[in-house]
């Protein structure tokens, strides 16, 4: 069982946030990952069901391992400032890991 990496986030209520995350094997050497598709979220617990929002997720460079993960300006907006949790998950021909996890600070913004 691989234990996903930890990322935590800070980001802006009202902005869009884009994160290019590179899959690699052993830290530097990079995964194909074409033809893999993955999906995040955030929430605010772990266990709960309701998502706050979710992430527009798609493979850039499949040979580099680059995948993109966007939370629209539309959707952080939504957003109380505060703390969420995230996480990127995997899906490689229906085996489902997750990638990377963590927490978000969520910072105000002044001007909507």
């Amino acid at each position: 069982m691989a234990i996903p990496g930890k990322q935590d986030l800070t980001i802006t209520r009202g902005d869009t946030e884009t994160l290019l995350v590179t899959i690699t094997s052993d830290g530097t050497t990079p995964v194909n990952v074409t033809g893999r598709t993955y999906s995040s979220q955030m929430r605010t617990t772990p266990d709960i069901s309701t998502i706050s929002i979710t992430a527009t997720c798609a493979v850039v460079n499949g040979a580099a391992g680059q995948v993109s993960v966007t939370f629209s300006a539309a959707n952080t907006a939504l957003l109380d400032p505060g703390y969420l949790y995230w996480d990127l998950q995997e899906n490689a021909s229906g085996v489902i890991t997750t990638i990377l996890s963590g927490t978000v600070s969520v910072l105000a913004d002044v001007t909507r």
